[in-house]
């Protein structure tokens, strides 16, 4: 059930498809709604809905799924299906620049630490026409990891 009031057993659900702004934007929005989730996920902290819009990710999401995810507080995401937000590319489903799809990073190891070489977003779709979405160098900075997949509601 969605609301537009929060409750106990309701976390945040972000409307990406008609997201203007960037998600911390719409954290802070005046229209924000509430889902009601089972009890392990109700924590709106931790935890908040988007409806996934489009075929790229099929396979696990259907289009027009409502999904919940946990939001990223660091450590590896390789193999995760994650909500991303980068400036670099233009998600053909949402049409912004918000994406779902399989994390996949090359890491280069230096003795001032780590950077990414190239990150890799991969589709999981029975349309074949979806390509991964392939980051490399300067485009991976802006990327921002802000949820991982935790199920279809």
């Amino acid at each position: 059930m969605i609301s537009a009031v929060p409750c106990a057993h309701s976390v945040p659900f972000y409307d990406l498809a008609v997201a203007a702004g960037n998600f911390s934007e719409l954290q802070q929005s005046d229209t924000l709604q509430y889902i009601d989730v089972e009890e392990r996920y109700q924590d709106p902290q931790r935890y908040f809905d988007c409806k996934v819009v489009g075929e790229s990710m099929n396979k696990i999401i259907p289009n027009g799924s409502i999904c919940l995810f946990e939001r990223y507080q660091g450590g590896s995401r390789n193999g995760l299906i994650c909500l991303v937000e980068s400036s670099s590319f233009e998600d053909r489903d949402f049409g912004a620049n918000y994406t779902i799809k399989e994390y996949s990073s090359k890491k280069t190891i230096t003795e001032e630490g780590w950077q990414h070489q190239e990150i890799i977003l991969l589709p999981k779709s029975t349309d074949d026409s979806y390509s991964p979405i392939i980051l490399k160098d300067e485009e991976t900075v802006d990327l921002q990891v802000i949820g991982v997949f935790r199920q279809v509601l």
